[in-house]
């Protein structure tokens, strides 16, 4: 019964340990502005810029985020080294699958804009709009999806007829790199490729404003209000803080051999992290396993499940120490 319990406890911390080393699927790690809400579950949670809290804010996949007036916030998404600045009275919601490798985002209303480093394998990121769908391999592009209210006139109007109409103005657009854009309403129907200055814009009606809506795929220049925009919002996030990332930021096309090196120096970085993670758990678990028997080691002496205890718990320690020290070796 003893052991039973143990190996309990002990499956209780080794599987607590893993998820508690799990790094989020992005964070906040800019805000400026006012206030800004979170919504998770349905439950929405409001969030001053000022508040401490907020850099280094939890995003998990699912979440909402909308923003204020003046409020601006830039979150870093980690599976695929990518940043996403939300500007003002935007709703975005950020998503992805079970490992995060292909993310994506669900723009309601707003502006947004994502830096996404060159992806390999079949990892991928777009963002969906009622209107577009936008998807890069590596590109610094954005989607607005803006309710434009038509101005109010006087009690002189003449008829009903006269009353202004307010338009969805709907925008993919590109800085650098490229990005495959198709109409959200059939994305199978057409597509387009835009390269870097260049945008495609459409307007709706208000009736449009969050629904799938047709728009036609026509490619022009960046407008000028787009570039006034994003002038100046930098991205403060490291997209691509090593070597290996660096090589993926190159505007060039990588060959066989590259993207072997890239992906094996992905996959040291990624075993390291386990390895380190796994010699956590297996130090605590050893060190609660040996300290279980300590009470029984007051009352009755060395008696057998003590001895057990704490031989499985030392076993567990010296594996933990082995395995820190096959890591610092081979890393």
């Amino acid at each position: 019964m003893k052991t039973r319990k143990t190996l309990s406890v002990l499956i209780f911390l080794v599987v607590g340990a893993v998820l508690l080393a799990q790094a989020p699927y992005a964070t906040i790690v800019y805000a400026e502005g006012q206030q800004f809400s979170l919504i998770r579950g349905g439950m929405p949670v409001s969030y001053r810029v000022e508040n401490p809290e907020v850099f280094g804010l939890a995003i998990e996949r699912g979440d909402i985020l909308q923003t204020g007036p003046d409020t601006h916030l830039e979150i870093s998404i980690q599976p695929i080294s990518a940043s996403v600045q939300i500007a003002e009275n935007t709703s975005f919601r950020c998503d992805a699958d079970e490992s995060g490798m292909n993310s994506r985002g669900e723009l309601y209303y707003g502006r947004v804009r994502a830096k996404v480093s060159k992806l390999t394998g079949s990892s991928s990121y777009r963002i969906r709009s009622p209107a577009l769908v936008a998807g890069v391999r590596g590109t610094d592009f954005g989607l607005d999806h803006i309710l434009i209210r038509a101005p109010v006139l006087t009690a002189s109007a003449a008829s009903a007829e006269d009353l202004p109409v307010s338009t969805v103005l709907n925008r993919a657009f590109c800085f650098n790199g490229s990005v495959l854009v198709a109409p959200a309403a059939d994305t199978d129907l057409e597509h387009v490729v835009i390269g870097g200055g260049e945008m495609i814009e459409a307007t709706t009606s208000n009736a449009s404003i969050g629904v799938l809506t047709p728009v036609s795929l026509e490619k022009e220049p960046v407008s000028p209000a787009v570039t006034e925009f994003w002038k100046g919002r930098e991205f403060r996030s490291e997209i691509l803080p090593d070597s290996s990332e660096q090589v993926l930021a190159s505007d060039e096309p990588l060959t066989e051999e590259e993207i072997q090196v890239v992906e094996q120096e992905k996959k040291r970085v990624r075993n390291h992290k386990v390895r380190l993670g796994g010699s956590f758990a297996l130090f605590l678990g050893g060190a609660l396993v040996a300290g279980l028997a300590y009470p029984e080691y007051q009352d009755d002496g060395f008696t057998d499940s003590v001895m057990a205890n704490v031989g499985f718990g030392g076993v567990l320690i010296s594996t933990s120490l082995g395995l820190l020290l096959y890591d610092l070796i081979n890393y």
